[in-house]
Parts: C-alpha cells; structure tokens; sequence
C-alpha cells in the first residue's frame, strides 16, 4: 500500500512537472504577472534620478567638472570607436524617452538640463517614461 501510494505521488509530481515544464511565457506577461518592471528600466529611471541632483548640485563638485570638460567643443575625441561613457548612455536615453528636443551633445545643453532639473516636478516629468505618464506613475 505505502509502494503504491509513493508510486502515486511520483506520477503526479512528474505530471504536473511536464505540464510546468511545457508552459511558455513571455517576458512582459512574467513582469505583469509580478507586478515587476525589467531592470534595465528600473537602472534608467535610477540613473536619471542620480543625474538630476548631480545637475541640481553646484558646478564646481567633480562630477559637474567632469561634465562640463566632456562637452567642451574643443576637445579632441580621437579615432575609432567612441567609447561608452555617461554622456553618451544619457544621451541615448533621452532619445529613448522620446525627448527628442532636448539632447547632450553640448554645453548649452547641460544647461539647459540644469534648468529644468532645478524644477524638481518638471524635472520628474520630463524624465517619466512614456508607460508611467500613461498610469500616472512617478
């Protein structure tokens, strides 16, 4: 009787296996149905994050420096591949976040981003995804 009732239990156990194994899913419905979003999303909503106080800090904290002498226009960036450095991400990003007006390419730029992102609303808004202004997330 206990062999039988084992047996029982291992059919069952390797049913409901195969049946788990054979199921699909996508990665959209695996994060709804975990009410997750993917990470890469969640680090570009941190980065900018991070990028607005950086730009509401004063200009003279390294990281601003820094800032200011990669978009100096005179700078010589060399041949070959350009290398991916915080300008260069940020700057993709704004394309992805459908800025289109808005770039860093140059000083005025910055600028530009600074102002705004001394606004802190205006500065959560322009930096929501197009999903979260959808939801009213912030």
């Amino acid at each position: 009787m206990k062999r039988d009732l084992t047996h029982f239990t291992v059919d069952n156990y390797e049913e409901s296996l195969e049946s788990i194994i054979q199921l699909k899913i996508t990665n959209q419905s695996l994060y709804k149905k975990c009410s997750e979003t993917p990470l890469s999303l969640q680090i570009l909503e941190l980065r900018w994050r991070l990028f607005g106080h950086m730009l509401r800090r004063d200009n003279s904290i390294p990281a601003n420096l820094a800032m200011l002498y990669y978009l100096n226009e005179n700078s010589n960036r060399g041949r070959g591949r350009p290398t991916t450095t915080l300008p260069i991400t940020l700057n993709n990003d704004l394309k992805r976040l459908q800025n289109k007006d808005v770039q860093l390419t140059t000083k005025e730029d910055l600028h530009k981003l600074q102002k705004i992102a001394s606004q802190r609303q205006e500065w959560i808004a322009f930096t929501a995804r197009p999903d979260d202004q959808a939801s009213g997330r912030h």
